[in-house]
């Protein structure tokens, strides 16, 4: 078993109960509430801005050229590609981007930034898989359901392209490729502090929006 195999077992528990939060068994069943998902958006383009200096921690602490190049990669598709998509979605949606942010889409945010000051590069890859990886998964699901919204299922089917597959399994070879057992105490608890986070993000579009 690999490493990135060994922590996902070490989290199935936490795992699928992120892979089974009513958020996505809403989408699943076709009945997401078109303001959750309105609300989801304004927090998910939030955390974008959020993602940007993450990864670039990650690139600053990357141990070779190859995984500084894929990195530098992932920052140009944020910069340039899900900002605008987030910018478009908004303008055509009438959707008005998140100047405050609720508790529990707070707390991701800034767990996971602080997850990113403080760690290494390892632990900062593994808290993304913890993220891309569980995305990749129930948008899978998620699709072959059936989403009858367009906007909806647009936005899921952009977690099961190429792109997004692509960076999912990166992101899970890279600690197989860099990481060894010595670090496998570490990293399960960071995938696990990880999931709680997304947990609680998708708990937020439920509540009420910040005024």
């Amino acid at each position: 078993m690999t490493l990135s195999d060994e922590i996902l077992a070490r989290n199935r528990a936490v795992l699928d109960r992120m892979l089974g939060h009513r958020f996505v068994e809403d989408i699943c069943a076709d009945r997401l509430p078109r303001a959750v998902f309105h609300r989801y958006l304004a927090y998910e383009g939030a955390f974008v801005d959020t993602a940007i200096p993450i990864f670039a921690f990650a690139v600053a602490r990357a141990p070779d050229i190859a995984a500084q190049r894929w990195l530098i990669g992932v920052l140009d598709a944020l910069a340039n590609r899900q900002v605008p998509y987030f910018e478009a979605r908004f303008a055509s949606l009438g959707i008005a981007p998140a100047r405050e942010l609720p508790e529990g889409a707070a707390a991701f945010r800034d767990g996971m930034l602080a997850l990113a000051e403080r760690g290494d590069f390892l632990d900062i890859v593994t808290a993304m898989f913890a993220a891309e990886w569980m995305y990749w998964g129930w948008s899978r699901r998620a699709m072959a359901a059936g989403i009858s919204d367009p906007d909806l299922r647009a936005w899921v089917a952009l977690h099961i392209d190429e792109e997004f597959a692509a960076q999912a399994t990166w992101l899970k070879e890279a600690i197989d490729r860099y990481g060894d057992q010595g670090d496998l105490d570490r990293l399960s608890a960071i995938f696990a502090q990880a999931t709680e986070l997304e947990i609680r993000f998708h708990d937020a579009p439920y509540a009420e929006p910040v005024a």
